[in-house]
């Protein structure tokens, strides 16, 4: 095994003003990512309570007009080519008026597209989602639906079969989305991103120097460790030692798969529970807003590099007077992580949180 975790503590010095300007040391933290080497800075432990915004209202306001709504998602949202489907089949999920469809969830191009093929699912037939009451059925439908989009073009849509089916969903304001209505990005695309990109590369440096994966060893030496968190019967979940959150992040890992067309049905539904009660602790915390997004490898990667692993990044207002997000120049500019919460002191509430439902 060759994970080493690397970190930098640092201690400023000053005057302050808090007490009567008397001398005051005050520690950070920079760690750095066993794969990547990235830095994340890990500072400002100023104990502050997240305060969700009026979700009923922001709610209420939405709900005349929404695109993905059942009253108007047949009528404003674009439908597939007749030839983009054609052949299609997937146990579960099918073809109705030009879009797929798979319980409540609807998949349908993205009139804003991505990519080539750029697809949006809305998730459900109500406008909003309580996050401390996920419903299971509903986030694994469309999560299936993805899937069996994603196989549907590597098997029908030349040189899909290299490309990276990327599943994503923002959710509530603080994420970025621009619907309340709750619907997951789906796109397949030859450029898989620049963060995926540069895992990926570094994973297949790992490799070839130590000839096995990096994630399987990242594993051996996260379980059961202060970081980590549970396996839900596909995949492992564990706090990342170098956050990528303000308020701190979970990983989950799929052993021995590269993306999401190699989960079945049954990995799905335990991947979706786990995740519905890791909103639900993050909302406990008053976090409700999240970001989660799917990391593969292309459909035809060879070699064993890569383990498909997943995000939950949940997402606030640091202000909610004044709309001020959780993203600055650090990560927007610099591409620098930074954390108000120690890893191991996220994953140990995450743990309790868990233990007590």
């Amino acid at each position: 095994m060759s994970i080493a975790f690397r970190s930098e503590g640092k201690l400023t010095v000053l005057l302050d003003p808090r007490r009567d300007f008397a001398r005051a040391e005050i520690e950070s933290e920079i760690r750095f990512d066993p794969l990547t080497g990235d830095s994340a800075r890990i500072c400002h432990f100023t104990g502050m309570t997240p305060q969700p915004p009026d979700m009923a209202a922001l709610a209420a306001g939405t709900r005349v007009g929404c695109p993905f709504c059942p009253e108007q998602v047949n009528r404003v949202t674009p439908r597939f080519a007749p030839e983009f489907l054609q052949d299609y089949a997937a146990a579960g999920s099918a073809v109705v008026d030009g879009r797929l469809r798979r319980g409540e969830a609807t998949l349908f191009p993205n009139l804003f597209p991505y990519d080539d093929i750029s697809a949006v699912a809305a998730m459900s037939q109500a406008h909003f989602l309580e996050p401390a009451q996920l419903p299971v059925a509903v986030v694994a439908d469309a999560i299936k639906l993805g899937r069996d989009f994603f196989a549907h073009c590597a098997a029908h849509r030349p040189g899909a079969a290299d490309a990276y089916g990327l599943l994503t969903w923002n959710y509530l304001p603080a994420s970025g989305g621009s619907q309340m209505h709750p619907h997951m990005q789906v796109a397949l695309s030859g450029h898989p991103g620049n963060r995926l990109a540069r895992e990926l590369a570094a994973e297949s440096a790992y490799l070839r120097q130590h000839g096995r994966c990096y994630t399987a060893d990242l594993l051996a030496a996260e379980r059961d460790g202060p970081r980590w968190l549970m396996e839900d019967g596909a995949a492992a979940w564990m706090v990342p030692y170098a956050p990528t959150g303000v308020m701190g992040d979970a990983l989950a890992v799929f052993p021995g798969k590269r993306c999401v067309t190699d989960l079945s049905d049954v990995d799905i539904d335990a991947f979706a529970a786990a995740l519905a009660r890791l909103v639900g602790a993050f909302g406990a915390q008053g976090l409700a807003s999240f970001n989660l997004s799917f990391f593969p490898d292309h459909a035809g990667a060879d070699g064993g590099r890569h383990w498909l692993n997943a995000r939950l990044l949940p997402r606030l207002y640091l202000n909610n007077a004044l709309h001020v997000t959780d993203a600055s120049y650090l990560q927007l500019l610099l591409q620098e992580s930074f954390c108000m919460r120690h890893p191991e002191a996220v994953a140990r509430q995450l743990r309790e949180q868990l233990a007590a439902e």
